[in-house]
């Protein structure tokens, strides 16, 4: 059993936070009071426009 099965399995519970804005998004198994970082839904969209302009700049 590898360590995130045994985190699922203990009931333990670590936070997620977008690390663009900082909003507070969901909490999934893993280490205790831990936070783990993705990008929300907003700040996905507002880079992926970021990623299109530059790449149209570049041509």
């Amino acid at each position: 059993m590898n360590n995130s099965d045994q985190n699922a399995d203990s009931g333990e519970l670590m936070y997620v936070k977008c690390a663009y804005c900082g909003k507070w998004m969901d909490v999934k198994p893993g280490q205790m009071n831990q936070i783990t970082h993705t990008l929300c839904k907003d700040c996905l969209e507002k880079q992926m426009k970021e990623l299109e302009d530059l790449d149209k700049e570049g041509t």
